[in-house]
């Protein structure tokens, strides 16, 4: 192979390595949080994507980023710790097909799940509307209780 060519493939495959700073979330938890998502960015000459950071919380309330999980049509579960703060960040992104300008909004909310209970959150973005809902639904239950947003002011150090 060209050395040349190699040369430029290595320092191609560093770029994208740099652009690609989110790591995946992964848990080997039990799922405990389902997550469906709803887009619709208004327009065809437009996209939504969605995602959500995840971060532990550690008991003098700093946060530590885990991984993001990227959101799409179908429901995504995952594993967050119970017995313990987890701070969770909804992002979308918004760009146009024919414009270099993206914009983006969080939606953050502190979670402090408990064991066998199970979470739900429902991201949706419409009418230039962003929304996260966020239930707790009991063992043995199909009813769920919403979940009132919670910021990291709301943490306190134990």
């Amino acid at each position: 192979m060209n050395t040349k060519f190699h040369s430029y493939i290595v320092v191609l495959g560093l770029i994208l390595s740099g652009c690609a700073g989110l790591k995946t979330y992964e848990s080997n938890l039990e799922n405990n949080l389902q997550i469906s998502t709803e887009t619709d960015s208004g327009s065809i000459l437009s996209s939504m994507r969605t995602s959500v950071d995840v971060h532990t919380v550690n008991p003098d309330c700093t946060i530590e980023y885990a991984g993001t999980v990227k959101l799409g049509d179908r429901s995504e579960e995952i594993g967050i710790p119970t017995g313990r703060s987890t701070y969770l960040v909804f992002v979308y992104e918004k760009g146009g097909f024919f414009s270099s300008t993206e914009t983006s909004m969080t939606y953050e909310t502190l979670i402090r799940p408990r064991a066998g209970y199970q979470y739900s959150a429902k991201v949706t973005y419409e009418d230039s509307l962003y929304n996260v809902v966020l239930n707790e639904t009991r063992p043995g239950s199909k009813k769920k209780r919403a979940m009132a947003t919670r910021g990291m002011h709301t943490c306190r150090p134990v």
